[in-house]
C-alpha cells in the first residue's frame, strides 16, 4: 500500500511528478492514458518503490518491488528536478529523511 504523498520518477528524465494522495493518483490523467515503462517507478513517503509498467483494465497498476530508495538517491533526484526547473541552488537541497524530501518536492511544485 502506497504511503502518500509520492513521486513518479523515470530513468533518463529529470522531471518528477508529485502525487499528493490516492485520490489524486486515481484521477491522474496519465494513469489511464500512458503506459509507463520499466524505467518508471513511484517512490512513496517511506521510500518504498513501486513498478509502474503493468497495465490492467486500461489503468496503471502499481506493483511493490520490495525495495526502498535511500535518502542519498532521493536527494539526487530532487536536485536534478530543481536544476531542470531552475528553481533554486541545488547545492542547498538536502534532507535527512524521505518525508522531508517529499515536502521539498511539494514546495517546488507550488512555486
Amino acid at each position: 500500500m502506497v504511503n502518500w504523498p509520492a513521486i513518479i520518477a523515470c530513468d533518463g528524465d529529470d522531471e518528477l511528478t508529485y502525487i499528493t494522495s490516492a485520490t489524486e493518483w486515481n484521477s491522474h490523467p496519465d494513469r489511464a492514458v500512458m503506459g509507463y515503462g520499466v524505467d518508471c517507478r513511484m517512490i512513496d513517503s517511506t521510500g518504498y518503490v513501486y513498478h509502474m509498467d503493468n497495465m490492467e483494465d486500461g489503468e496503471v497498476q502499481l506493483l511493490a518491488t520490495g525495495k526502498s530508495m535511500s535518502v542519498k538517491e532521493l536527494i539526487a533526484l530532487v536536485q536534478r528536478h530543481a536544476a531542470m526547473n531552475n528553481t533554486c541552488c541545488i547545492e542547498k537541497i538536502g534532507f535527512r529523511r524521505i518525508e522531508e524530501g517529499l515536502a521539498i518536492m511539494a514546495s517546488l511544485v507550488q512555486e
